[in-house]
């Protein structure tokens, strides 16, 4: 299975109902997929929901790379990882002042337990202001 191309970002939107949207199937491997924040540049805050969805019980490694100053002002803080077990879900609220790229995305890398190879869903939701 190949990594998919990019993460959708569904828009969140006050006193309104989402249904759970369709999430993008990643195979864990050392190529970043993209989260595409243009044209909503201003975009503040991002809710990644991520499953392991590995048939072994095995964690993988969640990244979640530094922006490029400019347009993250505040990339100084670095880069952000977590781990996630075997069927667990895992919720991370990132702010585009800290994670932007000078291309518009935010890159997320899913890394496997050594020698092995796990696949992950990850859905991306756009936070009201």
């Amino acid at each position: 299975m190949a990594n998919a191309t990019s993460i959708t970002l569904n828009a969140l939107t006050a006193e309104t109902v989402l249904t759970r949207p369709t999430g993008d199937v990643l195979d864990t491997g050392t190529d970043a997929v993209t989260i595409d924040l243009t044209p909503d540049a201003d975009l503040h805050r991002i809710l990644l929901e991520v499953t392991n969805t590995a048939g072994a019980a095995d964690t993988m490694t969640v990244s979640i790379a530094a922006g490029d100053y400019p347009p993250a002002a505040s990339q100084s803080l670095g880069a952000v990882s977590f781990t996630v077990a075997q069927s667990a879900v895992r919720y991370i609220v990132l702010d585009s002042a800290q994670h932007m790229q000078s291309d518009g995305t935010v890159e997320v890398t899913v890394t496997p337990a050594a020698t092995k190879t796990q696949t992950a869903t990850i859905r991306a939701y756009k936070l009201p202001k």
